[in-house]
């Protein structure tokens, strides 16, 4: 995967920024010079990477697979303003992953499928700031699969 960007710096010199990532990890590459990128989560890849260029202010942030570049407050796609990435809650994780080894063990793939899908649907909710919905997710995912779990054993 990879992207390039060339912005020009204020006394009209073009530098160019290109995102690459491989087996080697991901890298911002800014005039030939490389910076590895380290994701600020551990499930899903989210990095914002600062970059200094003169008389310009540039963010390469990338969400998954959604790779965009702001230059002194913008993105350059949409001209959306430029907010810095948030961080994920360490518990909304740990419920993803509760509830994501629970649906693969006890429902197979169906239970993985429905897992994957609300769990995309969380880190859309938490990127964009609605914790309290993205938290009632994974806890009614939570509750409902252990009363089917509980439910299959008594029957059983």
């Amino acid at each position: 995967m990879e992207r390039i960007w060339t912005v020009t710096d204020s006394m009209g010199n073009p530098h160019q920024i290109m995102f690459k990532k491989g087996f080697g990890g991901a890298k911002c590459i800014v005039d030939g010079d490389t910076y590895k990128m380290k994701s600020k989560n551990w499930v899903i890849w989210m990095a914002d990477h600062q970059i200094s260029i003169p008389g310009a202010e540039c963010n390469l942030v990338v969400i998954g697979n959604k790779i965009r570049l702001a230059v002194n407050g913008t993105y350059l796609e949409d001209g959306t303003p430029y907010e810095p990435i948030r961080n994920i809650p360490t518990w909304l994780n740990v419920l993803v992953g509760i509830n994501a080894v629970i649906a693969v063990f006890m429902y197979g793939m169906i239970g993985l499928a429905i897992a994957v899908l609300l769990d995309l649907l969380t880190y859309k909710l938490a990127l964009s700031k609605k914790v309290t919905p993205a938290m009632i997710i994974q806890i009614a995912l939570l509750v409902v699969l252990l009363i089917i779990t509980v439910a299959i054993f008594i029957v059983a």
